[in-house]
């Protein structure tokens, strides 16, 4: 499977991702948004849109919980407990620390579209270490094909399945690499009150490059 963020709170992003109308720096607008998601830094993004640090600090709370509901769902895994569900949020904000992306070459339409390069370096974390988490998933289905879970809960079952994923994972974060840059075209787009937005296909776009997965079958 493909390795995905479906955002569903749009109305929370769609209030996150709002900039000025007037002519701006639409290049450092977009690095200031790439900030609060995966660095956790909100001065630029409050700079340009007087949004509170507490608001923001919501909105990227939200998006390391979608990031968490992703993950789940891409390892085929249903609800863990909340000290699992922690360690999730951990290690993808442990990750997305380490995203590098430049935005660059912006430029403006006549109906007030603006286009912007996003240069990402991807996170090599999931593809590098696929045959070995693949490995452990089919040696846990093995085992429960063989009853070894049966008499766990339902959560402590999902805790169990995702703590090897997530120990692979770990011990891998001081030797991650890099894949090759790629360049997205990201365009911000005028709502109706004349404030720019990205849409969520876009996101789920930057967000599917800076952290890929092979595009293979692997579910519990």
């Amino acid at each position: 499977m493909k390795f995905k963020y479906y955002l569903s709170c749009l109305f929370l992003f769609v209030i996150l991702l709002t900039g000025c109308g007037r002519s701006f720096d639409s290049q450092g607008y977009l690095t200031s948004i790439m900030d609060v998601l995966y660095k956790g830094d909100y001065t630029a993004y409050m700079d340009f849109t007087g949004t509170s640090r507490t608001d923001v600090s919501l909105y990227r709370d939200q998006w390391l919980s979608e990031s968490t509901d992703a993950f789940l769902t891409a390892f085929g895994a249903g609800q863990p407990s909340e000290e699992t569900t922690d360690r999730i949020s951990g290690l993808l904000t442990q990750l997305y620390a380490n995203a590098s992306y430049e935005a660059s070459t912006g430029a403006s339409s006549d109906d007030g579209t603006l286009s912007v390069q996003l240069t990402i370096r991807p996170l090599n974390i999931l593809t590098d270490n696929y045959d070995t988490i693949q490995t452990y998933v089919h040696s846990f289905n093995e085992k429960n094909a063989s009853f070894a879970y049966a008499n766990l809960t339902e959560e402590a079952y999902y805790d169990t399945y995702l703590d090897g994923i997530l120990t692979i994972l770990e011990s891998h974060l001081a030797d991650m690499t890099f894949g090759k840059d790629t360049t997205l075209d990201i365009t911000l787009s005028k709502n109706d009150g004349g404030l720019y937005t990205i849409s969520e296909d876009t996101l789920t776009e930057i967000q599917n490059t800076i952290l890929p997965w092979p595009e293979a079958e692997m579910q519990q």
